[in-house]
């Protein structure tokens, strides 16, 4: 009898090789990091140009027997190395993971309230190009903020910040002519900066975190020309940055932004108008006119400019005013950022009470305050102040979040901290339900999937991963801050994702029940000013909950 063979099928086959790939992946980003690690404790660049040349002849040499289209596989080259070059800029090579056992007393809360980055980027410019003298506070200084900063003083423009606020001063003139520009880690202030240089004839070099080395910047690289520009990657077979940029200085009166270019450029393109002599018209494609983005940027930007106008898909920016009306700068709070604090007395009872302007140009907002309402929370906003307690708690829930889903880490973390089920109607084909149910999984949850419903609470719960939870992105982390008071143990990765945009939370949390009564805002201030670093010192903390 002819003895039987096991043949695996195609899937299975891939299977094992993708399993051989990743570990492969692995041991050669651990590799990588250490080089790129060594180069940074010895105040180099992460990036080694001469490493990376050897180590692509090598891709290169390997691949030309099987003939494989060059631009994809240098696309995963770098993909690969950046895999290695995120870790060293997040200081994680060696970082073990953070568990949470937070202190379940009622809190009572009184602090300023984390304020809108793309607002304050925004002013931040609109004050640097101002004929007058600004001043922002309370200033929350983060890495985002100071990549900015430096980047506009860079081109001659004055902008300092100490004690918790941050002044503009007008200069007599400016250029970003044969510069090169460091964008940091932000997709806005890459494309601000990069429509600001639109208004002089000017070449200029731009370079950015990993973040934008991976970024596709081809949508706008087609758009350029129409602006009397011309953008060029540096890199072969590349379409990130670093770029090259040479402008004429010569604007059209009319643009037409086609679908696909980014949301952030438009708004940039918006912002750094106000600088341009003639103004500028744009008529945007019909796919932007639901942009919250959009809503929300020029909205602020017609407070101070309100000759602007915003109709339907037409923008008209109008001839530069060297004399904005920034009299009374107040940028209002980021309520994403904000409602992780306010919702805290879900958790723990108690009050919070937060101080700034509450936002008037963020859609769905109200849609998602409507949701927590139904979670027993009272949150009132009266003049500067935003207050939230709770009332009653209900056993389980059905809420829709569709107009609203990026504040879906934040239902999944309240929606854990019920007693019984809740439903979610949302959008399941979005990357985020990926995340979501990566976490779920990771937390041994009982819950179940299905087209445009998240069943959470549900009796089949598993056994809980003995792996740390690797955090997506911060606000992932938030929720899961949030979670580790239903689930006190919870251990996550890259918690420290959190720090470059909001540096003072893991201060805050660490602090709970009343943060403030140990927090000195204008010392930690001056601790971001000096140190720019504000990652969780100890990586497991542990408070009782007596």
């Amino acid at each position: 009898m002819a003895e039987k063979h096991n043949t695996l099928s195609l899937t299975q086959e891939l299977a094992q090789l993708d399993e051989k790939l990743v570990s492969l992946l692995m041991s050669r980003t651990n590799l990588l990091s250490r080089a790129a690690s060594t180069r940074r404790s010895k105040n180099l660049g992460i990036t080694d140009p001469n490493q990376e040349k050897v180590l692509w002849q090598v891709w290169r040499d390997a691949s030309k027997a099987d003939n494989l289209e060059p631009q994809i596989l240098k696309k995963i080259f770098h993909l690969s190395n950046n895999l290695s070059y995120a870790r060293v800029e997040r200081n994680s090579s060696n970082e073990k993971p953070l568990c949470l056992f937070p202190r379940r007393k009622p809190v009572e809360i009184d602090l300023d309230a984390p304020r809108d980055q793309i607002l304050r980027s925004m002013m931040f410019f609109l004050g640097a190009t101002n004929s007058s003298p600004l001043t922002i506070a309370p200033f929350q200084g983060n890495d985002i903020s100071l990549e900015l900063i430096n980047a506009l003083n860079l081109c001659g423009f004055k902008l300092t910040f100490q004690n918790r606020q941050c002044e503009t001063q007008p200069v007599d003139s400016w250029s970003m002519d044969n510069k090169i520009i460091y964008a940091g880690q932000s997709k806005f202030h890459f494309y601000l900066l990069l429509c600001l240089a639109l208004g002089q004839v000017t070449r200029a070099k731009f370079t950015g975190s990993t973040k934008l080395k991976i970024h596709d910047v081809r949508p706008v690289q087609d758009l350029l020309p129409q602006l009397g520009a011309r953008l060029t990657v540096v890199e072969p077979h590349s379409y990130g940055l670093p770029v090259r940029v040479e402008s004429s200085g010569q604007l059209p009166e009319t643009i037409s932004i086609p679908k696909g270019v980014s949301k952030k450029f438009v708004l940039a393109l918006v912002v750094a108008a106000t600088t341009y002599k003639s103004g500028l018209s744009i008529q945007l494609h019909e796919s932007f006119s639901n942009s919250k983005l959009l809503r929300k940027g020029i909205g602020f930007l017609q407070e101070h400019n309100p000759e602007l106008q915003f109709e339907g898909l037409s923008i008209i920016v109008p001839p530069a005013s060297t004399n904005l009306d920034l009299s009374a700068v107040d940028i209002p709070i980021d309520p994403l950022m904000s409602l992780h604090l306010l919702v805290l007395p879900f958790f723990t009872d108690g009050k919070v009470v937060l101080h700034g302007k509450w936002p008037h140009y963020a859609p769905h907002l109200h849609d998602i305050m409507d949701i927590l309402h139904e979670f027993g929370l009272r949150i009132s906003v009266q003049g500067g102040q935003i207050t939230s307690s709770m009332s009653n708690r209900p056993q389980k829930l059905s809420i829709d979040i569709t107009s609203c889903q990026e504040y879906l880490p934040l239902m999944l973390a309240m929606s854990m901290g019920l007693r019984g089920q809740c439903a979610i109607t949302l959008d399941t084909k979005r990357e985020d339900v990926d995340y979501a149910q990566d976490l779920l999984e990771n937390l041994g949850a009982g819950y179940a999937i299905e087209p445009g419903l998240l069943q959470l609470g549900l009796p089949n719960a598993k056994k809980v991963s003995e792996s740390p939870w690797q955090s997506p992105g911060p606000y992932w982390t938030l929720a899961g801050s949030l979670i580790s008071f239903t689930h006190p143990g919870v251990c996550m990765t890259n918690a420290d994702n959190i720090s470059s945009a909001w540096p003072w939370f893991w201060k805050i949390f660490m602090n709970l029940p009343s943060p403030q009564n140990f927090i000195n805002s204008s010392r930690i201030e001056e601790q971001v000013d000096e140190t720019q670093d504000d990652k969780p010192k100890r990586k497991r903390i542990r408070i009782t909950t007596d």
